[in-house]
């Protein structure tokens, strides 16, 4: 049997976790010991992937994670005490696809505009702002969804697209949507229940010779409406995370055009003069 003390680094292994922590305070060491930027805890991303060829972790490993870690940035939304029982209020759909960042950030502005009827407010080289747009047509078309579209991002008060290259032939694709403002208005439901139950017990406090009954039906009324409107929000969150992914797999799988439209490009090419 070998003892404990016989055991040599190599002979002991590492779960994940333990790993992770190893692997961070390892590069922690790193940095501070013969990185002179460390002491303003600002790395560039070229003395990141240095390191990380260093320590022999591969550089598309190193830009994905940077990808990630800048689409994280902006979408992050602002954190309150209420959004720890009512739940966060942005949704979010993240994915590695083929293209490049030039290319898939204008197909996915195409799709937001044309499908989800948002418009665009800020313009970044890696980055798009969205909201939905606010013109008489585009209201009365996200009412009637003649389509069946949904329009669930149009939802949002502000919707975010960041895209980073990873290499030439693929790019990190990051969507999310604010939806605090439509979380508030779903919370109007258990207000005004809780009010209605507080008018209908106020008779009971004043005729009865027990006053405490009045505090049911609020109680009740305002149960009620909180389930309803947690339910509802849930809904939302979920309908907005799955039009998400659907546009992702639209730019990972582009729809292929239909034989009426195939011929109307043919026909395009042969009469239109070239560029």
């Amino acid at each position: 049997m070998t003892s404990p003390g016989s055991l040599t680094p190599d002979d002991r292994s590492l779960d994940r976790a333990a790993l992770e922590r190893v692997l961070a305070r390892a590069m922690e060491l790193h940095v501070r010991g013969d990185d002179a930027e460390a002491a303003g805890e600002q790395l560039s991303e070229a003395r990141v992937l240095d390191i990380a060829r260093e320590v022999g972790i591969s550089v598309e490993a190193v830009r994905q994670a940077m990808a990630e870690e800048r689409a994280r940035s902006p979408l992050a939304a602002a954190q309150r005490e209420s959004d720890a029982m009512l739940g966060d209020p942005a949704v979010s759909a993240a994915r590695v696809l083929p293209g490049t960042a030039a290319e898939l950030l204008g197909r996915l502005e195409a799709l937001l505009t044309r499908d989800e009827s948002l418009g665009v407010i800020r313009r970044f080289p890696d980055r798009l702002v969205l909201e939905p747009r606010r013109g008489v047509v585009d209201q009365l078309a996200r009412a009637m969804d003649f389509g069946g579209k949904g329009y669930y991002l149009s939802r949002a008060s502000e919707v975010v697209v960041s895209v980073g290259s990873i290499d030439g032939k693929r790019a990190h694709v990051a969507i999310a949507a604010d939806l605090r403002r439509t979380r508030s208005k779903q919370l109007v439901t258990p207000l005004v229940l809780f009010i209605l139950g507080a008018l209908a017990g106020a008779p009971v406090a004043v005729l009865t010779l027990y006053p405490w009954l009045a505090a049911i039906p609020p109680l009740v009324f305002g149960w009620i409406g909180w389930q309803w409107a947690r339910s509802a929000w849930r809904s939302v969150r979920r309908q907005a995370s799955v039009s998400m992914e659907r546009l992702l797999d639209r730019l990972e799988y582009p729809d292929k055009p239909s034989p009426a439209q195939q011929l109307i490009d043919g026909l395009a090419r042969g009469l239109l003069p070239p560029r």
